[in-house]
C-alpha cells in the first residue's frame, strides 16, 4: 500500500479551514527511514467518500523524494513545532486573507530558544517566516478558537490567550492579551509581595474581597498551571485559588495542568472541553462561557498504559445539528514505560467519535447566585442569567445543580414561586403551574434502580441544598461571557 508522503507517523495534528479547504499540520513527522524535525503540511480531500468516519485522505506537500516537506524549514537545527495555524487579514483594511502560523523552536525536549510567526506559501508548499523571536517558552498545543469580543474579530488561543484576527496582531507579541491576574511591576518599586516569574516581577491583583481578579490584559503571563505552581510556592496564592482544576464525577480525582481543544457546541449550546487527563487519557467539560466556570468533567478516553495528547476537536465535521463530534490526537507509546509498541499506529495520530446526547455526559451546571433589587439576590442557571441579560449582576457560583430533567426519575425540578419584591427566591418542588424550572437537583428518595447516571457521582462531590447538588469547591470560578463563537470562521461551504 503506497504511502501518502512516505509518512508512517505524525505528531500533533493542528487542523485549520482557509479558502473553503481542509488543511493539516503536524509537529514531528516520522518517513520509512527518515525523520522531519521541522513539521510537515497536508491538505485533507474532503471528496473521498468515509471523511471523517474512515482514514483522512491526505495530500501531503512533498520534496523532491516524495517525502512530507519540511513545513518551517529554518537553516538552524532544532525541533520546529507549529502551535496554531490561522486566517488572518493580511492588513487592517482586511482587503487579503492570509494563512499564519506561530511555531516554537526548542533545541532539546527541555530547551525552547525561539518563538516565530510565518505565513503560508502556496506556491512553495511552505511558512515563510516574518518574523523570529528569541524565547524561552516552551511549545504548547494551541487550538485557535474564532470569536468575537468587544467588536474585536479574534482568535482565543491556548492556554487563554486572544488576539486580533488579523497578521500585525498576531505577529506583534505585545498585541497579545492574556487571561491572569497578575500585573507585572518594576523591578526598582517591587515589594516583597512581588513574585518572580522568567525574570520580571508580577503581582497578584486582588478585589475588595481578597480574591484574585483575573481578566484579558497585556503584558502579564496566563494565568495556567506552570504561573500557579510557582505563585503557590512563593506564598502569593493559596490552594483554594487555584483556576482550572476539573473534577472528574466518576472517581472524584483533579487535572490542573492540561492541555484542551474548546469550541462553541449548538447542540450543548454551550462551550466544549475536550482535555487530556492523565497518562492516555481524555476529558470532557462543558462551560456557559469560553473562560468558564470549567469544574466538573467526564472521562472520555482511557489507553492501556498508552499515551494519547494534544487532543483536538474538528468542528467542521461536526454531525446531527452537534450531537455528533470527531477529535483526534497522537498515540504514542512515548513517555510511558510500554514495552509492545502498536502495529502501524504507534506515533500516529488516532481519531475518535464522541456522541453527546449520550447520557453518561450530562453534566451538572453552576447554579449563580444574581443580586435582586437591594440587598436580594436569586438563583439562576447560566441559561436564565443569558436571557435576562444578568451577567454583571452575578456575585458567585452557589453551587452545580442540572439545567433540566432529562426524562429521569432521580432529578428533581425546582421552581421558584418568589415575587419580585421578595429578597430572596422561595424555592419549591412543586410548581404553581405553567412557569419553567430554575433547575433540577439529585431527588435523596428516588429509587436505586432509577437512579442510573447518579450513581456515576462520587458522593464526596455532594451537598445536601433544595435535594442534592454538587459543591462549588473552587473560589475561582470565572466566566467572561462578552466572547462569542464566531461561526463565519472555520466554515467548509
Amino acid at each position: 500500500v503506497a504511502l501518502a508522503g512516505n509518512v508512517v507517523g505524525l505528531d500533533s495534528a493542528v487542523p485549520v479551514v482557509w479558502q473553503n479547504r481542509l488543511f493539516s499540520f503536524y509537529g514531528d513527522t516520522l518517513g520509512a527511514g527518515s525523520i522531519n524535525l521541522s513539521g510537515s503540511g497536508a491538505e485533507i480531500d474532503l471528496q473521498q467518500p468515509g471523511v471523517p468516519g474512515s482514514r483522512l485522505p491526505l495530500r501531503f506537500f512533498t520534496d523532491e523524494n516524495g517525502f512530507a516537506r519540511r513545513i518551517v524549514p529554518l537553516p538552524e537545527s532544532g525541533f520546529v513545532w507549529i502551535e496554531a495555524v490561522v486566517p488572518v487579514t493580511a492588513d487592517l483594511d482586511g482587503d487579503k486573507e492570509v494563512l499564519a502560523a506561530r511555531y516554537v523552536v526548542h533545541k532539546t525536549l527541555e530547551e525552547a530558544i525561539e518563538t516565530g510567526y510565518a505565513v503560508f506559501d502556496e506556491k512553495l508548499g511552505i511558512f515563510t517566516p516574518v518574523k523570529r523571536v528569541a524565547s524561552s517558552r516552551h511549545h504548547k498545543s494551541a487550538r485557535a478558537t474564532p470569536v468575537e469580543y468587544n467588536k474585536v474579530s479574534g482568535y482565543c488561543l491556548q492556554p487563554w490567550e486572544r488576539v486580533a484576527r488579523n497578521l500585525t496582531a498576531f505577529t506583534t507579541p505585545e498585541k497579545y492579551e492574556y487571561y491572569s491576574c497578575l500585573e507585572e511591576v518594576n523591578p526598582a518599586s517591587a515589594t516583597v509581595e512581588a513574585c518572580l516569574i522568567n525574570d520580571r516581577r508580577y503581582m497578584v491583583e486582588r478585589d475588595a474581597g481578597g480574591r484574585p481578579v483575573l481578566k484579558w490584559r497585556q503584558a502579564t503571563l496566563p494565568y495556567d498551571a506552570s504561573v500557579q505552581r510557582q505563585l503557590l510556592r512563593a506564598g502569593q496564592i493559596k490552594e483554594d485559588e487555584v483556576w482550572l482544576s476539573l473534577i472528574e464525577l466518576g472517581s472524584g480525582r483533579r487535572l490542573a495542568d492540561f492541555t484542551g481543544s474548546i469550541s462553541y457546541n449548538r447542540f450543548r449550546e454551550r462551550w466544549i472541553l475536550i482535555a487530556q487527563g492523565h497518562t492516555g487519557e481524555i476529558w470532557y467539560s462543558e462551560a456557559d462561557t469560553f473562560t468558564g466556570p470549567w469544574l466538573y468533567a467526564r472521562k472520555i478516553v482511557e489507553h492501556d498504559t498508552y499515551n494519547f495528547y494534544n487532543p483536538v476537536h474538528h468542528p467542521w465535521f461536526d454531525s446531527k445539528d452537534g450531537r455528533v463530534i470527531y477529535f483526534e490526537g497522537t498515540y504514542t507509546a512515548f513517555f510511558t514505560a510500554k514495552e509492545r509498541k502498536s502495529p502501524r499506529t504507534d506515533y500516529n495520530q488516532v481519531m475518535y467519535r464522541l456522541h453527546l446526547d449520550n447520557e453518561e455526559l450530562v453534566l451538572p451546571v453552576p447554579v449563580y447566585r444574581v443580586r435582586h433589587g437591594v440587598n436580594g439576590y436569586r438563583l439562576l442557571t447560566g441559561d436564565l442569567v443569558d436571557r435576562a441579560s444578568r451577567w454583571s449582576d452575578v456575585e458567585k457560583v452557589e453551587f452545580f445543580a442540572f439545567a433540566a430533567g432529562y426524562g429521569k426519575a432521580w432529578l428533581k425540578a425546582v421552581y421558584d414561586h418568589s415575587a419580585s419584591g421578595d429578597a430572596e427566591p422561595e424555592l419549591h418542588f412543586a410548581s404553581t403551574g405553567g412557569e419553567a424550572a430554575v433547575f433540577y437537583v439529585i431527588d435523596e428518595l428516588a429509587d436505586a434502580a432509577d437512579a442510573g447516571l447518579a450513581r456515576m457521582i462520587m458522593p464526596e462531590l455532594l451537598e445536601t441544598k433544595f435535594g442534592m447538588v454538587l459543591r462549588a469547591d473552587n473560589a475561582l470560578l470565572t466566566f467572561d461571557p462578552d466572547i462569542k463563537p464566531d461561526f463565519t470562521v472555520n466554515n467548509l461551504q
